[in-house]
């Protein structure tokens, strides 16, 4: 049998008794959104959610603060609106991003993107794992609905980490290693 990503993921912290340790995080006491609510969720573009995050959420919608609200929904914004709280962020506190205006350094990660286009995809912000953040980019879809996971290292290096938020949760809980 061939499970998904999200599936194996789930099926190792139903396993746990519904405790997972992520990178940094212990989880535990899964909430899931009930069905209704999934089925009604949408992107706010009226895409449908990928496979991976319709799974995840029907097993918990608490550990990643993926949702708010009621109805729930994702708490999602275009990814030049994150970078551009990251610079806000860092020319207040990182004396070198100082030298930078918001716009030039929001500007100079639009330019390292693996696609520029990808700064007006959607975007929904995921556990950090030290020096990286991650993204799940509702930018390009795969054959089966998946989006994928954008890395970023340090603020400064970005690229496409994971396939799907099913790869992400694998390796976030321990039970693979990026492609």
């Amino acid at each position: 049998m061939n499970l998904s990503a999200t599936k194996q993921v789930i099926e190792h912290l139903v396993q746990h008794g519904g405790r997972g340790k992520g990178w940094f995080h212990q989880h535990q006491d899964p909430r899931p959104l009930d069905a209704q609510s999934i089925n009604t969720l949408t992107l706010p573009d009226a895409r449908p959610l990928p496979p991976s995050l319709r799974e995840w959420l029907a097993f918990d919608a608490s550990w990643f603060r993926l949702a708010k609200g009621t109805p729930p929904e994702l708490e999602v914004r275009p990814l030049r609106d994150i970078l551009t709280g990251w610079s806000r962020t860092m020319t207040k506190t990182a004396p070198a991003a100082a030298a930078f205006t918001e716009e030039q350094l929001v500007q100079a990660w639009v330019d390292l993107l693996p696609d520029p286009t990808m700064a007006n995809a959607l975007a929904l912000e995921l556990l950090p794992s030290g020096s990286q953040e991650h993204l799940l980019l509702f930018h390009k879809a795969n054959r089966r609905g998946e989006y994928p996971v954008l890395g970023c290292h340090n603020r400064f290096e970005f690229w496409l980490k994971y396939k799907s938020f099913g790869d992400y949760l694998s390796h976030y809980f321990g039970l693979s290693e990026p492609d």
